[in-house]
């Protein structure tokens, strides 16, 4: 399953230019990479699209997902009644090496916390309650966690790269219970990975060795 790793900080901290910096040296390095923004503001169709295209009038008359297909993009609006996880998101990234955040402080996924030092302010996040993997500072920290100067986006990069887009092909299974990630043992895990893949491949049209496998149970 994809890798999603959170870039939070306060407000004006350069969350935006550092992700533009690691999506930049991460794709020179050829890797797929995702990025989902979170936004505390209501997003109108203005915001996608403009009044009068085809699209904004399937979806002002009444159609609940309408996508935009181009030879070369895709693009999805979709009504979701409630506030989507990063793990809903994650779903229609299927082929992305690594996903980051801007946002979502509040989730439980890697986080990596700017904080400079003109904020004058403590970091918002720990590694044990916030699950914070990293610090962007221009400041010093004794946290025992690595820690990156704002434009060393090469080192940050070799840490993503690193740790969760390598990782990634290790990781065989993943267990996810109202969002929240469960973690397994091995033996759990290769039961469990024995058991569905028996089951999966005694149904019809599923490929021999399939590369990823996804039940979802609401």
């Amino acid at each position: 399953m994809t890798p999603i790793v959170s870039i939070v900080g306060r407000k004006n901290s350069g969350k935006t230019t550092l992700i533009e910096g690691v999506v930049l040296e991460l794709a020179s390095r050829r890797w797929r990479i995702g990025t989902i923004k979170h936004s505390d503001h209501s997003l109108g169709l203005d915001d996608l699209d403009h009044k009068g295209k085809d699209s904004y009038r399937h979806k002002a008359a009444g159609a609940c997902a309408v996508i935009l297909s181009s030879p070369d993009r895709l693009m999805l609006i979709k009504e979701t009644g409630s506030p989507s996880t990063i793990t809903d998101i994650r779903r229609y990234l299927g082929d992305i090496d690594l996903i980051l955040t801007e946002g979502y402080k509040s989730e439980d996924k890697p986080k990596i916390e700017i904080c400079r030092k003109a904020s004058g302010e403590e970091l918002l996040c720990t590694k044990e309650k916030d699950n914070l993997v990293a610090i962007v500072t221009d400041s010093e920290f004794n946290l025992n966690l690595p820690c990156f100067r704002p434009d060393d986006y090469k080192g940050i990069s070799d840490f993503l790269e690193k740790e969760f887009i390598a990782k990634k092909k290790q990781e065989e299974m993943e267990l996810f219970v109202c969002q929240k990630r469960i973690p397994l043992n091995p033996f759990v895990k290769e039961f469990f990975k024995n058991s569905i893949l028996g089951m999966i491949r005694s149904l019809r049209d599923v490929p021999e060795k399939p590369k990823e496998i996804e039940i979802r149970i609401d």
